[in-house]
């Protein structure tokens, strides 16, 4: 079974038709991640990590899937979520990593998305303009879809309005809960410790990853490989998607 778990802002349609020739080789999971996309939850507050990974749980049961052997990739915010829920479940047989963001700390977290821009400067982050941002986008999120997907040209239709399907509150749980909370290197290191092959992918182009940090962790850990696309950014898998396919069914 392979589990795909999307970035921030996004949905499962972020793994479109290209990663349809996956079913060739086992049973394929798309969800939304909590709060985002189709799981969009207006009265929620609760989206910590414990919450995205008790979700996954609940999902893989409600589902009869438990207890398969599972490959969880993920992309972006989803790498920390697969990161840490692959850790949980003993049946993790595989982890692929796509653009993580791998932050040693928040005081890291926070320099390194500042640095990437002025836009993520002021609304990648917990910041009152995002906030306020975020507010009117929920009271006018018909017309925030539109305006989304035309600031967004290079992106389906679809895939751009899901952009804007999701909450404050979902949107700060997935920034605090699951990439500045971080901890990741002690799921990593659980997952080692088992045996559990991962495969840290990212793009030459992709200012989200810290420089240098998959290759640091390959020479730690016994069970870390890692890929570099030599022109691939933040969206490698959605633009290269016969790139990341093959990444992701290799033995």
């Amino acid at each position: 079974m392979v589990v795909l778990l999307h970035g921030l802002t996004a949905s499962g349609d972020w793994w479109g038709g290209g990663y349809d020739a996956l079913a060739a080789h086992a049973e394929v999971v798309v969800p939304d991640l909590l709060g985002f996309g189709a799981s969009m939850d207006v009265s929620r507050t609760d989206f910590s990590r414990e919450a995205h990974l008790d979700a996954l749980d609940e999902m893989l049961a409600d589902l009869r899937l438990d207890g398969r052997p599972l490959t969880v990739v993920g992309h972006s915010m989803g790498t920390l979520a697969a990161l840490h829920w692959a850790a949980r479940r003993a049946e993790t047989v595989r982890v692929v990593a796509f653009c993580a963001p791998l932050y040693a700390d928040r005081a890291e977290a926070e320099r390194h998305i500042a640095e990437i821009g002025t836009l993520e400067r002021f609304f990648a982050l917990n910041t009152r303009i995002a906030q306020r941002s975020c507010a009117l986008m929920c009271e006018y999120r018909s017309t925030a879809q539109w305006l989304w997907t035309a600031v967004s040209p290079q992106w389906p239709v679809r895939l751009a309005r899901h952009g804007v399907l999701h909450t404050w509150d979902a949107y700060l749980g997935g920034i605090e809960g699951l990439i500045i909370r971080g901890d990741w290197e002690a799921a990593i290191g659980e997952l080692d410790a088992r045996g559990v092959p991962m495969l840290l992918a990212d793009g030459a182009d992709d200012p989200v990853p810290v420089a240098a940090r998959t290759a640091q962790l390959e020479t730690v850990y016994d069970c870390v490989d890692t890929a570099r696309h030599p022109t691939a950014g933040h969206d490698l898998p959605a633009a290269y998607p016969d790139w990341a396919l093959t990444r992701i069914v290799q033995s």
